[in-house]
Protein backbone atom coordinates (compact mmCIF):
# COMPACT_ATOMS: atom_id res chain seq x y z
CA UNK A 1 0.00 0.00 0.00
CA UNK A 2 2.82 2.53 1.05
CA UNK A 3 4.75 1.72 -2.56
CA UNK A 4 1.06 2.28 -3.96
CA UNK A 5 1.27 5.80 -3.13
CA UNK A 6 4.92 6.75 -3.51
CA UNK A 7 4.51 5.63 -6.92
CA UNK A 8 1.76 7.71 -7.43
CA UNK A 9 3.14 10.78 -6.21
CA UNK A 10 5.90 9.99 -8.36
CA UNK A 11 4.12 9.71 -11.36
CA UNK A 12 1.85 12.58 -10.49
CA UNK A 13 4.75 15.06 -10.56
CA UNK A 14 5.82 13.26 -14.02
CA UNK A 15 3.26 12.06 -16.07
CA UNK A 16 0.13 11.27 -13.97
CA UNK A 17 -1.85 7.68 -14.60
CA UNK A 18 -3.62 6.31 -17.69
CA UNK A 19 -6.39 3.59 -18.07
CA UNK A 20 -6.81 1.16 -20.89
CA UNK A 21 -9.24 1.84 -23.28
CA UNK A 22 -13.15 0.49 -22.80
CA UNK A 23 -16.30 1.04 -24.13
CA UNK A 24 -19.75 1.25 -22.15
CA UNK A 25 -23.08 0.20 -22.98
CA UNK A 26 -25.00 3.17 -21.75
CA UNK A 27 -29.12 3.26 -22.53
CA UNK A 28 -28.27 5.37 -25.64
CA UNK A 29 -26.41 2.44 -27.17
CA UNK A 30 -22.54 2.02 -27.43
CA UNK A 31 -20.74 4.66 -26.03
CA UNK A 32 -16.80 4.39 -27.49
CA UNK A 33 -14.68 5.34 -25.07
CA UNK A 34 -13.30 8.93 -26.55
CA UNK A 35 -17.01 9.39 -28.15
CA UNK A 36 -17.30 13.18 -28.40
CA UNK A 37 -21.30 13.86 -27.00
CA UNK A 38 -21.82 17.30 -28.00
CA UNK A 39 -20.25 19.60 -29.91
CA UNK A 40 -20.63 23.54 -28.79
CA UNK A 41 -20.85 27.11 -29.97
CA UNK A 42 -21.00 29.21 -26.94
CA UNK A 43 -23.28 28.05 -24.04
CA UNK A 44 -24.19 24.14 -24.27
CA UNK A 45 -26.76 21.75 -22.17
CA UNK A 46 -25.72 18.44 -21.43
CA UNK A 47 -27.93 15.90 -19.91
CA UNK A 48 -27.58 12.72 -19.68
CA UNK A 49 -30.72 10.30 -19.16
CA UNK A 50 -28.42 7.55 -18.30
CA UNK A 51 -27.23 8.76 -14.94
CA UNK A 52 -29.85 11.59 -14.21
CA UNK A 53 -28.19 14.45 -14.52
CA UNK A 54 -27.47 17.68 -16.40
CA UNK A 55 -24.91 20.97 -16.36
CA UNK A 56 -24.00 23.26 -19.01
CA UNK A 57 -20.89 23.99 -20.46
CA UNK A 58 -18.88 26.83 -22.24
CA UNK A 59 -16.84 26.26 -25.02
CA UNK A 60 -13.78 25.26 -25.73
CA UNK A 61 -14.80 22.56 -23.28
CA UNK A 62 -15.87 19.00 -24.30
CA UNK A 63 -17.87 16.68 -22.17
CA UNK A 64 -17.27 12.61 -22.86
CA UNK A 65 -18.21 9.42 -21.99
CA UNK A 66 -15.99 6.18 -21.10
CA UNK A 67 -15.42 3.23 -18.73
CA UNK A 68 -12.54 2.91 -16.18
CA UNK A 69 -11.02 -0.90 -15.48
CA UNK A 70 -13.18 -2.49 -12.82
CA UNK A 71 -16.24 -1.37 -15.50
CA UNK A 72 -16.50 2.29 -13.18
CA UNK A 73 -18.43 4.93 -15.49
CA UNK A 74 -16.96 7.92 -15.62
CA UNK A 75 -18.66 11.25 -17.64
CA UNK A 76 -15.61 14.05 -18.38
CA UNK A 77 -15.41 17.71 -18.93
CA UNK A 78 -12.12 19.15 -20.03
CA UNK A 79 -10.37 21.57 -22.85
CA UNK A 80 -10.67 20.33 -26.15
CA UNK A 81 -7.86 22.38 -26.93
CA UNK A 82 -5.59 20.08 -24.24
CA UNK A 83 -4.40 16.37 -26.09
CA UNK A 84 -5.66 14.41 -23.03
CA UNK A 85 -5.34 10.39 -22.86
CA UNK A 86 -9.09 9.54 -21.95
CA UNK A 87 -10.48 8.71 -19.64
CA UNK A 88 -9.98 10.92 -16.76
CA UNK A 89 -10.01 9.39 -13.48
CA UNK A 90 -8.21 11.06 -10.27
CA UNK A 91 -4.30 10.36 -10.65
CA UNK A 92 -3.51 12.73 -13.70
CA UNK A 93 -1.23 15.78 -14.58
CA UNK A 94 -1.36 18.45 -12.81
CA UNK A 95 -1.72 20.81 -15.37
CA UNK A 96 -5.18 19.18 -16.89
CA UNK A 97 -8.03 21.34 -15.87
CA UNK A 98 -11.12 18.86 -15.60
CA UNK A 99 -14.42 17.26 -13.88
CA UNK A 100 -15.04 13.33 -13.36
CA UNK A 101 -18.15 12.57 -12.92
CA UNK A 102 -18.48 8.77 -11.29
CA UNK A 103 -22.10 7.37 -10.76
CA UNK A 104 -20.90 4.37 -9.42
CA UNK A 105 -17.62 5.61 -7.64
CA UNK A 106 -13.75 3.85 -8.77
CA UNK A 107 -11.76 2.27 -6.21
CA UNK A 108 -8.78 4.09 -6.12
CA UNK A 109 -6.44 5.81 -3.23
CA UNK A 110 -7.29 9.49 -3.24
CA UNK A 111 -4.90 12.18 -3.64
CA UNK A 112 -2.03 13.10 -0.99
CA UNK A 113 -1.44 15.92 0.17
CA UNK A 114 -2.80 18.69 2.43
CA UNK A 115 -6.91 18.11 2.64
CA UNK A 116 -9.60 19.25 4.98
CA UNK A 117 -13.50 18.21 4.81
CA UNK A 118 -15.16 20.68 3.07
CA UNK A 119 -16.96 21.65 6.64
CA UNK A 120 -13.84 22.37 8.08
CA UNK A 121 -12.56 24.48 5.08
CA UNK A 122 -12.99 28.78 5.75
CA UNK A 123 -15.01 28.56 2.27
CA UNK A 124 -17.61 26.61 0.16
CA UNK A 125 -18.89 26.00 -3.06
CA UNK A 126 -21.70 27.57 -5.12
CA UNK A 127 -23.41 24.37 -5.27
CA UNK A 128 -27.39 24.06 -6.94
CA UNK A 129 -27.78 20.58 -4.42
CA UNK A 130 -26.19 19.81 -0.88
CA UNK A 131 -23.56 17.80 -0.30
CA UNK A 132 -22.29 15.81 2.79
CA UNK A 133 -20.04 18.17 4.15
CA UNK A 134 -17.97 15.68 6.41
CA UNK A 135 -16.96 13.40 3.53
CA UNK A 136 -16.48 15.82 0.86
CA UNK A 137 -12.83 16.63 0.32
CA UNK A 138 -10.65 19.77 -0.55
CA UNK A 139 -7.18 19.34 -1.49
CA UNK A 140 -5.13 22.30 -0.88
CA UNK A 141 -1.67 23.68 -2.24
CA UNK A 142 0.55 24.89 -0.03
CA UNK A 143 -0.76 28.63 -0.44
CA UNK A 144 -4.33 27.79 0.78
CA UNK A 145 -5.53 27.28 -3.12
CA UNK A 146 -8.38 24.20 -3.55
CA UNK A 147 -6.90 22.69 -6.49
CA UNK A 148 -9.30 19.93 -6.61
CA UNK A 149 -12.00 18.87 -5.00
CA UNK A 150 -14.07 15.15 -4.22
CA UNK A 151 -18.07 15.61 -3.87
CA UNK A 152 -19.30 12.87 -1.63
CA UNK A 153 -23.69 12.96 -1.23
CA UNK A 154 -25.85 12.47 1.73
CA UNK A 155 -27.91 10.45 -0.19
CA UNK A 156 -26.83 9.21 -3.60
CA UNK A 157 -28.80 10.78 -6.67
CA UNK A 158 -31.37 8.81 -8.38
CA UNK A 159 -29.27 5.53 -10.44
CA UNK A 160 -26.08 6.65 -8.44
CA UNK A 161 -24.88 4.07 -5.48
CA UNK A 162 -23.36 5.19 -2.16
CA UNK A 163 -19.65 4.79 -3.71
CA UNK A 164 -20.72 8.00 -6.07
CA UNK A 165 -19.18 11.26 -6.32
CA UNK A 166 -18.01 13.67 -8.51
CA UNK A 167 -14.19 14.79 -8.60
CA UNK A 168 -12.94 18.46 -9.73
CA UNK A 169 -9.12 19.00 -10.63
CA UNK A 170 -8.05 22.78 -11.68
CA UNK A 171 -4.88 22.81 -13.49
CA UNK A 172 -1.62 23.94 -11.63
CA UNK A 173 0.92 25.83 -13.07
CA UNK A 174 4.65 25.55 -11.43
CA UNK A 175 3.77 22.12 -9.70
CA UNK A 176 6.27 20.95 -7.26
CA UNK A 177 5.47 17.88 -4.93
CA UNK A 178 7.70 18.06 -1.74
CA UNK A 179 8.06 15.60 1.32
CA UNK A 180 8.75 16.23 4.58
CA UNK A 181 9.75 13.70 7.43
CA UNK A 182 8.64 13.77 11.05
CA UNK A 183 11.88 15.11 11.87
CA UNK A 184 10.92 18.03 9.73
CA UNK A 185 13.90 17.19 7.21
CA UNK A 186 13.11 17.37 3.23
CA UNK A 187 13.31 13.82 1.72
CA UNK A 188 13.45 12.89 -2.00
CA UNK A 189 10.20 11.86 -3.57
CA UNK A 190 11.41 8.52 -4.37
CA UNK A 191 12.29 7.61 -0.27
CA UNK A 192 8.99 9.52 0.83
CA UNK A 193 6.54 7.46 3.22
CA UNK A 194 3.15 8.95 3.07
CA UNK A 195 1.54 6.04 5.09
CA UNK A 196 4.07 6.60 7.67
CA UNK A 197 4.93 9.40 8.72
CA UNK A 198 6.59 11.93 6.30
CA UNK A 199 4.04 14.27 4.85
CA UNK A 200 3.81 15.05 1.45
CA UNK A 201 2.68 18.94 0.19
CA UNK A 202 2.20 20.13 -3.24
CA UNK A 203 3.11 24.05 -4.60
CA UNK A 204 2.16 25.91 -7.51
CA UNK A 205 -0.49 28.25 -8.58
CA UNK A 206 -4.17 27.40 -9.72
CA UNK A 207 -4.62 28.76 -13.19
CA UNK A 208 -8.05 31.17 -13.18
CA UNK A 209 -9.28 31.01 -16.35
CA UNK A 210 -10.03 27.17 -16.76
CA UNK A 211 -10.97 27.32 -12.63
CA UNK A 212 -13.71 29.44 -13.79
CA UNK A 213 -14.79 27.69 -16.67
CA UNK A 214 -15.09 24.44 -14.52
CA UNK A 215 -16.63 26.43 -11.54
CA UNK A 216 -19.55 27.15 -13.93
CA UNK A 217 -20.09 23.81 -15.13
CA UNK A 218 -20.14 22.62 -11.25
CA UNK A 219 -22.52 25.94 -10.41
CA UNK A 220 -25.34 24.95 -13.76
CA UNK A 221 -25.25 20.90 -12.46
CA UNK A 222 -28.43 19.57 -11.32
CA UNK A 223 -29.78 16.04 -11.08
CA UNK A 224 -33.08 15.01 -12.00
CA UNK A 225 -35.81 11.91 -11.76
CA UNK A 226 -36.95 9.53 -14.12
CA UNK A 227 -40.87 10.77 -15.37
CA UNK A 228 -40.95 13.89 -14.02
CA UNK A 229 -41.74 17.56 -15.56
CA UNK A 230 -39.27 19.54 -16.43
CA UNK A 231 -36.98 21.76 -14.64
CA UNK A 232 -39.02 24.65 -13.42
CA UNK A 233 -37.58 28.38 -13.47
CA UNK A 234 -37.00 30.60 -10.23
CA UNK A 235 -39.90 32.87 -11.58
CA UNK A 236 -42.29 29.90 -10.78
CA UNK A 237 -41.26 28.75 -7.61
CA UNK A 238 -39.92 32.03 -5.58
CA UNK A 239 -39.87 35.82 -5.59
CA UNK A 240 -38.42 38.04 -3.13
CA UNK A 241 -39.88 40.92 -2.51
CA UNK A 242 -37.19 42.19 0.70
CA UNK A 243 -33.85 42.72 0.56
CA UNK A 244 -33.63 43.39 -3.26
CA UNK A 245 -30.76 42.18 -5.33
CA UNK A 246 -27.61 44.14 -4.59
CA UNK A 247 -28.59 46.36 -1.21
CA UNK A 248 -26.83 46.82 1.44
CA UNK A 249 -28.12 44.84 4.09
CA UNK A 250 -27.94 45.36 7.89
CA UNK A 251 -28.74 43.10 11.13
CA UNK A 252 -31.59 42.01 11.44
CA UNK A 253 -32.26 41.49 8.15
CA UNK A 254 -36.21 41.31 7.19
CA UNK A 255 -36.50 38.92 4.81
CA UNK A 256 -40.31 38.82 2.43
CA UNK A 257 -41.38 36.93 -0.45
CA UNK A 258 -43.81 34.45 -1.81
CA UNK A 259 -42.99 30.40 -3.33
CA UNK A 260 -44.99 27.57 -4.54
CA UNK A 261 -46.04 25.75 -1.68
CA UNK A 262 -43.93 22.98 -2.81
CA UNK A 263 -40.65 24.93 -1.81
CA UNK A 264 -41.66 24.11 1.87
CA UNK A 265 -41.88 21.38 4.49
CA UNK A 266 -44.18 22.47 7.41
CA UNK A 267 -44.37 25.71 6.40
CA UNK A 268 -40.31 26.09 6.20
CA UNK A 269 -37.70 26.52 4.70
CA UNK A 270 -34.06 27.14 4.82
CA UNK A 271 -32.15 30.35 4.43
CA UNK A 272 -28.58 31.06 4.75
CA UNK A 273 -26.58 34.35 4.39
CA UNK A 274 -22.97 33.52 3.26
CA UNK A 275 -19.58 35.55 2.13
CA UNK A 276 -18.46 35.87 -1.14
CA UNK A 277 -16.61 32.97 -0.70
CA UNK A 278 -20.32 31.07 0.22
CA UNK A 279 -19.18 30.57 3.52
CA UNK A 280 -22.20 30.18 5.68
CA UNK A 281 -22.59 33.41 8.48
CA UNK A 282 -25.86 32.51 9.68
CA UNK A 283 -28.97 30.85 9.22
CA UNK A 284 -31.98 31.34 9.67
CA UNK A 285 -35.91 29.96 8.24
CA UNK A 286 -38.58 31.45 6.37
CA UNK A 287 -42.30 30.82 7.12
CA UNK A 288 -45.19 30.16 5.09
CA UNK A 289 -48.23 32.26 6.09
CA UNK A 290 -51.72 30.14 5.50
CA UNK A 291 -52.42 27.03 3.43
CA UNK A 292 -48.99 25.60 2.43
CA UNK A 293 -50.11 22.31 0.89
CA UNK A 294 -50.46 23.96 -2.30
CA UNK A 295 -48.38 24.79 -5.89
CA UNK A 296 -49.97 28.01 -5.90
CA UNK A 297 -47.48 31.01 -4.03
CA UNK A 298 -47.57 31.52 -0.67
CA UNK A 299 -46.21 34.77 0.88
CA UNK A 300 -43.35 33.91 3.58
CA UNK A 301 -41.61 36.29 5.91
CA UNK A 302 -38.26 35.56 8.14
CA UNK A 303 -35.65 37.48 9.85
CA UNK A 304 -32.18 37.27 9.99
CA UNK A 305 -29.07 38.02 12.80
CA UNK A 306 -25.67 37.95 11.95
CA UNK A 307 -22.41 39.60 13.44
CA UNK A 308 -19.05 40.58 12.05
CA UNK A 309 -19.71 41.24 8.61
CA UNK A 310 -16.81 40.23 6.61
CA UNK A 311 -14.21 42.49 5.17
CA UNK A 312 -15.32 42.13 1.85
CA UNK A 313 -18.67 43.91 0.91
CA UNK A 314 -20.06 41.25 -1.31
CA UNK A 315 -22.38 38.37 -0.26
CA UNK A 316 -25.34 36.29 -0.72
CA UNK A 317 -28.49 35.62 0.65
CA UNK A 318 -29.22 31.72 -0.08
CA UNK A 319 -32.98 30.25 -0.21
CA UNK A 320 -33.06 26.73 -0.12
CA UNK A 321 -35.96 24.39 -1.21
CA UNK A 322 -36.66 22.54 1.84
CA UNK A 323 -35.98 18.94 1.24
CA UNK A 324 -36.30 16.34 3.98
CA UNK A 325 -35.21 13.22 1.99
CA UNK A 326 -31.53 14.47 1.33
CA UNK A 327 -32.08 13.57 -2.76
CA UNK A 328 -29.76 15.76 -4.06
CA UNK A 329 -32.63 15.64 -7.23
CA UNK A 330 -34.54 17.41 -5.29
CA UNK A 331 -32.52 20.34 -4.17
CA UNK A 332 -33.28 23.30 -5.34
CA UNK A 333 -31.32 27.17 -4.14
CA UNK A 334 -31.92 30.44 -5.10
CA UNK A 335 -29.14 32.83 -4.63
CA UNK A 336 -29.80 36.86 -4.05
CA UNK A 337 -26.67 38.78 -4.06
CA UNK A 338 -26.26 41.37 -1.14
CA UNK A 339 -24.07 43.80 0.38
CA UNK A 340 -22.58 44.28 3.48
CA UNK A 341 -21.94 47.59 5.16
CA UNK A 342 -18.39 48.82 4.59
CA UNK A 343 -16.05 48.58 7.83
Amino acid sequence: MKLSVISFIIILVALGCKNPKNTEKASSGEVEQDTLVEKRTEIQKYKNDTWNFAFEYLEELIVSEGQLPGNSVVINVYPESMNISKPLAIHEKPEIPYIAFFPKGFGVDAPSGSKKSIKDWNANLNLSFNVDETESQVYLLKNGEPWAYFLRFHQPPEKWNKYGGVFVHYAVTNFKASCVSAMGESKPMEQCDPMGEDKVSFSGKVEEESKNKLDGVLESLYFTQDDTEERKDFSDLIKVEKPLPNIEITSPLEIKGKASGSWFFEAEAPVKLADKDYKILAETSINAKGKWMTHDFVPFSGKINFENAPDDERGYLIFEKSNASGKPELDRKYTLPVLFPPK
